[in-house]
């Protein structure tokens, strides 16, 4: 096993498709995120002063002052896009167009509402912006004058509101941070898949091509040995990808000031070698499973096209916990795969997780890993899989 180990780790460390597999994932997805992040968190903590088309901003001089007061700066809006705001949003030619009617200030001498339209595109970011905050300070002076009217006829402006609202959010910063950041432990996951990928074809279905398999299969030597050997080289280098993609991510995110929205994150050293330990056992199953697959298929090609399907596997428990949002339970740490995915949300999430929950997890990707591993040892075994079929 140990020479079968050392020599399939030499031909991969030679092999530049199995080391871009194992590295570019890792360097380049945390890096792109984190720079998404970066943008995302510049856009939304920004406290610069925003333009709002407005028609008709001289008819309501007070609600001109307060939308300024704001931060939003009454732009003109020419005639053409004034007889259709609808379509000048649509074309994206204007964010959004805030209209004031004609007879606002009648309406508002009268007693009666005074209507106000905000024309915006709101599949588009920029016009969801600058739309709250227009809406924001429209309500805000909209109550401010209500509260007015109802002093000037002797009416406590609290009569109102019947109802007060006081809002107790029983999250904490760590775990709306871990909300935002869930996309990473699912990156770790599929580092641990993409990074043993090209390893474990190579080794199986790779060397039968070649023609180099059946030689290797003449040797005394137990097929169950030179499996373990494939394997822990496929599984070293899906190891490297996923603790690659761990470290670049929350040093990546480190760099992200993340409190300007109002979520600050560090990610402390016990938490990385707690998510560095749940991903540990993640690597041997990616493994496992991708050398079985590709030792039943006919060529490397088909094993390629089997193995882009596998890819799934890492990211289907993320999809159903972020639709699915629900406390981690015993039952999930039975699961592979869905357990680490929820014990390393747990731990961005700054929650307690316990030694037995990550034995558990660890213990149930394990043995499905093994039992990978023997069901590819009895392939081997076979000489319609040997020969191709």
């Amino acid at each position: 096993m140990r020479t079968v180990f050392f020599k399939e780790l030499i031909d991969a460390a030679r092999d530049r498709r199995s080391l871009l597999s194992a590295l570019i994932f890792p360097l380049l997805m945390p890096l792109l995120i984190g720079g998404m992040f970066h943008l995302l968190v510049q856009r939304e903590a920004s406290s610069g002063r925003l333009e709002l088309p407005t028609v008709g901003a001289e008819r309501a001089p007070e609600l001109a002052s307060a939308l300024r007061q704001a931060g939003l700066d009454l732009t003109h809006v020419s005639p053409e896009q004034a007889a259709a705001p609808t379509e000048a949003v649509k074309a994206r030619s204007l964010p959004a167009v805030l209209v004031i009617s004609a007879d606002y200030a009648e309406a508002l001498a009268t007693g009666r509402p005074a209507d106000v339209q905000l024309f915006l595109d709101d599949s588009h970011a920029e016009s969801r912006r600058l739309a709250r905050r227009a809406e924001r300070a429209i309500l805000e002076h909209s109550g401010r004058i209500g509260a007015l009217r109802l002093i000037a006829r002797g009416v406590d402006p609290s009569v109102a509101s019947p109802i007060a609202i006081e809002r107790h959010d029983a999250s904490t910063q760590a775990a709306l941070a871990a909300q935002v950041l869930g996309l990473f432990p699912m990156l770790a996951l599929m580092a641990a898949f993409i990074g043993g990928m090209q390893v474990a074809i190579d080794t199986t279905a790779g060397e039968r091509e070649r023609g180099s398999l059946e030689p290797l299969l003449i040797n005394p030597a137990p097929r169950v040995a030179l499996t373990l050997g494939k394997w822990l080289t496929a599984t070293l280098f899906a190891l490297v990808s996923a603790w690659l993609t761990l470290g670049l991510s929350a040093l990546s995110m480190n760099q992200v000031d993340l409190a300007q929205i109002g979520l600050p994150f560090q990610l402390s050293l016990r938490q990385a070698l707690t998510m560095a330990l749940l991903v540990l056992p993640i690597a041997p199953l990616a493994s496992a499973l991708e050398m079985s697959i590709a030792t039943f298929a006919r060529s490397y090609k088909e094993a390629q096209t089997y193995l882009s399907v596998v890819l799934f596997i890492p990211m289907l428990p993320g999809m159903w916990l972020t639709m699915s949002p629900t406390a981690t339970e015993p039952w999930m740490t039975l699961v592979p795969i869905l357990g680490q995915t929820a014990l390393l949300g747990d731990v961005l999430g700054g929650k307690d997780v316990t030694g037995s929950a990550i034995a558990i997890a660890s213990l149930s990707a394990t043995l499905l890993s093994l039992a990978a591993v023997a069901f590819a040892a009895r392939l081997l075994q076979s000489e319609r899989v040997v020969f191709g079929r």
